[in-house]
């Protein structure tokens, strides 16, 4: 054969060899397709083993590959959406949730241009109506896995629990979701995030004298049927923590409560006559309760008002005590409050800009225009 020939046979098997190579990259990739997360680095997206999920149960959940179809349902299940939309890649993929009201809204669709378009879910939605959806996840709080979420697993759809009810919660279910949507490069960016600024006002406080911390208290004002309550929380929920780490010792501590909020009597309020008082409201304007505290001749006899030491909680469009990222804000503001002493010239608007930068990548005009505005209570 001359070397004419030669180069006519390779030619006419080109089409073959070129498929045969294709072939060969394929089979070498196959085990391990990838999708970008979001950050700028591949995740793994399918293998042959699929995707495993440890979730807040410590239960296994397999997965075919990457979940494109999220929904997120169940109780208190802002604290989850507003967590997920801290990875920018998952925004898309939520196809359906709960609207719980307080701000959500009106954050969310400010972040995510498609937020309107989403499948609203009713808070009592059962398993048929989210199947309707056909999600390839559902995502939900821990406390609606008994009921909801086995419904769920009985007609064979998958649900990943977390929680984020107290700062712990954070590192382990960030975690999960980073492990779940691909983007495990941002959860560890978010968990260095919230250490960073714990660490740092832990690092302030750390040589206070415990028994030289100011006795605070901390009240949910609600108001029903024209009647006005005050409430504390439970000593493990987020809000008792905050005070805590904010160098304050809770007075109401150690005191036998509810599994939720539980009513206090001004009776008891004099009682613990605290240093510091903060009032927490979602749905009542705070003029309206400063207002209405000061107008009060009982309320002017606790030492906390004496001292200018009440204290409206602040937030944006969801208030900053809730187990919802905005936490770090509300810890920092607390810390400033607590302790002035240790924080002077602090720019609570700073920090906020900070706050929705790093974590939901807000900036510029946007938070200027949808964040600052909605500010409120005593920055």
């Amino acid at each position: 054969m001359t070397k004419v020939d030669g180069f006519r046979a390779i030619v006419a098997r080109k089409p073959m060899l070129l498929a045969l190579c294709a072939a060969c990259a394929l089979m070498a990739v196959l085990p391990l397709l990838v999708v970008a997360d979001g950050s700028g680095r591949a995740s793994p997206m399918f293998s042959e083993h699929g995707l495993t999920v440890t979730d807040a149960r410590g239960k296994e959940i397999r997965l075919p590959n990457i979940p494109r179809r999220i929904v997120i349902a169940g109780k208190a299940s802002f604290m989850v959406l507003d967590a997920v939309y801290l990875f920018p890649d998952a925004w898309p993929r939520v196809i359906g949730m709960v609207r719980e009201g307080q701000g959500m809204d009106a954050f969310l669709a400010a972040v995510d241009p498609g937020y309107a378009s989403k499948t609203t879910l009713g808070r009592e939605a059962g398993p048929e109506q989210i199947a309707a959806a056909k999600p390839d996840v559902v995502l939900m709080k821990k406390a609606s896995t008994e009921n909801l979420g086995r419904s769920l697993e009985e007609i064979g759809i998958p649900v990943v629990c977390v929680d984020f009810e107290t700062p712990a919660h954070y590192d382990r279910d960030l975690a999960i979701l980073g492990r779940l949507l691909g983007q495990e490069k941002r959860a560890n960016e978010l968990i260095r995030l919230i250490h960073e600024i714990t660490s740092g006002i832990g690092a302030n406080i750390a040589g206070l004298d415990e028994a030289g911390k100011p006795r605070v208290l901390l009240l949910y004002y609600s108001k029903r049927d024209g009647t006005t309550a005050y409430n504390v929380p439970p000593t493990s929920w987020m809000q008792t923590l905050l005070v805590r780490m904010a160098g304050g010792h809770p007075l109401w501590e150690g005191v036998e409560l509810g599994q939720g909020w539980t009513k206090v009597g001004f009776e008891q309020i004099a009682a613990w006559d605290p240093d510091q008082i903060f009032i927490v409201s979602y749905f009542t304007e705070y003029p309206i309760i400063g207002k209405e505290l000061l107008a009060d001749e009982r309320w002017k006899t606790l030492r906390a008002v004496r001292s200018k030491n009440l204290w409206l909680f602040p937030g944006d469009l969801l208030s900053w005590d809730q187990p919802d990222p905005r936490w770090v804000l509300g810890l920092t503001w607390l810390a400033s409050k607590i302790h002035p002493e240790l924080y002077p010239g602090l720019d609570m608007k700073n920090e906020t800009r900070a706050f929705f930068k790093n974590f939901y990548g807000i900036e510029g005009e946007a938070v200027e225009k949808n964040i600052l505005p909605a500010l409120h209570g005593d920055l």
